[in-house]
C-alpha cells in the first residue's frame, strides 16, 4: 500500500472493511456519499440489521443515556434514536478528520463540480467551521476554517442553504412575541398583520416567513396551549398557514413542508398520511430506484422524485398505527416494501 492511501493502480480500496488508511485519499469514495447520502446503499434511513447485511459486522456499538445507538465502523457512524419500542435512523457520517492524509474541501467541491453535483456553502458555525451542503441528498460538510480540511460529512445535515442556514434576524423571545401574537388573530387579521410586515426584497422575505415558523415550532404541540390559553387547534392552524407561506416564497419545497406538518402534528393522521401519499411527484410503477438509476447528473430528476417518495413514505409510515383508513394504510405499506431500494 502506498503512502497516500491508494492502492496500486489509483483505485481507492472502498470494498473492504472501513479503515482509514484505505479510504484516505480514495475521493470517489467521499463524493459517492455526498451525492447520494450512503455508504454502500446504507443510509440514515436504514435499519441496524440493513446496516450489517451492507456495511458487515466489524464494527463497535454503543449505548448513549438519551436512548441513542450508535454503531463505529471506523471512519463511518451510524446513528439511531429510540422511539417506541423501536429504533429510529437518526444520521450517518463519515468522520473525515480520522483520515491519516486530510482531505481538503477544494479538491473535494473540485471533484463534485467536475461530476455535476456542486456544493453551496451556507453561513459558518462561528466556533471556526465553515459549513457546506448538498441540498437534494441532505449531505453537510464541515470544513475547519484555518485549514480548509473536511472534518465531517453527514446526512441528513442539520443545517441548509438559503434562510434555514442564516442566523435569525431577531432574538429567540422576539420571534416568540410574534407567534403569540399570531394566535391570538383570526385568518383576516393574521393575514393583514402579514402584507404590513414582509419586507419586500425575496430573501428577505423568505427569511421572514422561515424564522416564523421556526419560532411557532418551538410552541408546538402542546407548550402554545398549555401556556399561552389557546387550544391545540389554532396552533395547529397557525402552523399550517406559516407553512403554506414558507413554501409560496420557496424556503420549503412540497416534500419539505409536508414532512414538517407531519412531525409536528398539524394534521389529523389520516389527512396527514394523505397529505404524504398526494405529495408524492411519481408513481410506484415508475419511481427510481438504485437497481435501474444511476447517480448522475442527466438523471436527477429522477433520482430527487425518488428521494421525495422515500421521505414523504417514512413519514406516513410512522403515522400508520393510528390511521384508521384501509386503502390509504395499504398504499403506504406499499410504498414501504420499496424503501431500501429508493434514492
Amino acid at each position: 500500500m502506498p503512502e497516500s492511501g491508494v492502492p496500486e493502480g489509483g483505485e481507492p480500496a472502498c470494498v473492504g472493511p472501513l479503515t482509514n488508511r484505505q479510504v484516505s485519499a480514495g475521493m470517489a469514495f467521499f463524493t459517492d456519499f455526498v451525492v447520494t447520502g450512503a455508504v454502500r446503499g446504507a443510509d440514515a434511513t436504514s435499519t441496524p440489521a440493513e446496516v450489517t447485511a451492507l456495511l458487515g459486522d466489524g464494527f463497535v456499538e454503543s449505548r448513549t443515556g438519551l436512548g441513542q445507538l450508535l454503531r463505529c465502523y471506523d471512519l463511518v457512524e451510524v446513528a439511531w434514536e429510540r422511539e417506541g419500542d423501536g429504533l429510529r435512523g437518526f444520521y450517518i457520517t463519515v468522520q473525515a478528520h480520522r483520515l491519516d492524509v486530510p482531505l481538503p474541501v477544494d479538491e473535494l467541491a473540485a471533484d463534485l463540480d467536475r461530476a455535476g453535483f456542486p456544493l453551496v456553502e451556507v453561513a459558518p458555525d462561528g466556533v471556526g467551521c465553515r459549513r457546506f451542503v448538498r441540498a437534494d441528498s441532505r449531505v453537510g460538510v464541515l470544513v475547519d476554517e484555518e485549514s480548509g480540511q473536511v472534518l465531517a460529512l453527514t446526512a441528513p445535515a442539520w443545517f441548509a442553504p438559503g434562510p434555514r442556514g442564516e442566523p435569525s434576524p431577531w432574538p429567540r423571545e422576539a420571534g416568540r412575541d410574534r407567534v403569540r401574537h399570531l394566535a391570538g388573530l383570526g385568518a383576516a387579521e393574521r393575514e393583514a398583520w402579514a402584507r404590513r410586515r414582509q419586507p419586500d426584497e425575496a430573501d428577505a422575505a423568505a427569511r421572514w416567513w422561515w424564522f416564523l415558523w421556526t419560532s411557532c415550532r418551538q410552541l408546538l404541540p402542546g407548550e402554545g396551549a398549555r401556556r399561552f390559553g389557546h387550544d391545540r387547534s389554532v396552533w395547529q392552524e397557525l402552523g399550517l398557514w406559516l407553512l403554506d407561506a414558507c413554501e409560496l416564497v420557496g424556503v420549503l419545497d412540497r416534500t419539505d413542508a409536508v414532512c414538517e406538518t407531519v412531525r409536528y402534528g398539524l394534521l389529523e393522521p389520516d389527512a396527514a398520511v394523505r397529505a404524504c401519499l398526494d405529495a408524492v411527484p411519481v408513481s410506484r410503477a415508475d419511481v427510481a430506484t438504485r437497481e435501474s438509476t444511476p447517480y448522475t447528473r442527466e438523471n436527477l430528476a429522477a433520482v430527487n422524485a425518488s428521494r421525495a417518495a422515500k421521505r414523504l413514505t417514512l413519514a406516513a409510515g410512522e403515522l400508520l398505527p393510528r390511521v384508521r383508513d384501509r386503502a390509504l394504510r395499504a398504499e403506504v405499506e406499499a410504498w414501504l416494501e420499496l424503501r431500501t431500494r429508493l434514492m
